[in-house]
């Protein structure tokens, strides 16, 4: 899955898998379970990743950054 929004596909390109995995399953929730839409679903999804594992997508974050 790509996200729609290119801001997110970007930062999300940038997860580790096991943060990777818990946004697709934060997404899907939001989307299906949720009623939300696929544009709304994901930046939300990431937030929520972000929001839940701050240190770990920092890192994800600033290691993708360095390496550009």
């Amino acid at each position: 899955m790509n996200p729609a929004d290119e801001l997110v596909a970007a930062m999300v390109a940038c997860l580790t898998d096991d943060l990777l995995e818990r946004f697709q399953e934060r997404a899907a929730i939001r989307q299906y379970d949720g009623g939300q839409t696929r544009e709304l679903a994901e930046p939300l999804a990431l937030l929520d990743v972000i929001r839940t594992h701050p240190n770990e997508t920092y890192a994800c974050f600033t290691r993708a950054n360095a390496e550009k």
